[in-house]
């Protein structure tokens, strides 16, 4: 890939990120969260497809499990635990994506696998 698409990939991440975590000063519980389930969706979608191509394969991972939660969240309404979910995953992109090179994912998908076990399955 040339350096420009990495480039212009790179800063079209962190903006999704920004804005997730700008949707987060104000979504403060799942009620909100289900208000706002399209939008975040559609970034998580946009993550999901972008990072793995940076070799960012952690912040792929972690946008493509918050979009399956997002999907069922957009489809069938306010989901019990489904904001503090998303915003650890929000928190855990941004760390990854800007260089914490230790952040566990293994732990999070576990996690949602447990909370949700009727979502995220594989």
């Amino acid at each position: 890939m040339s350096d420009e698409f990495l480039k212009v990939a790179r800063q079209e991440i962190q903006s999704e990120i920004d804005s997730l975590k700008t949707i987060f000063l104000f979504c403060i519980n799942d009620e909100q969260l289900y208000k706002k389930s399209v939008d975040i969706e559609k970034r998580m979608h946009n993550i999901k497809g972008l990072a793995p191509m940076m070799g960012q394969d952690k912040v792929g991972e972690i946008a493509k499990i918050s979009d399956t939660i997002m999907k069922y969240v957009a489809n069938h309404g306010i989901l019990n635990g489904s904001h503090i979910m998303i915003l650890e995953a929000v928190q855990k992109m941004d760390g990854l994506f800007n260089g914490i090179t230790d952040i566990e994912i293994g732990n999070f998908r576990n996690k949602v696998k447990q909370t949700f076990p009727d979502i995220l399955v594989s």
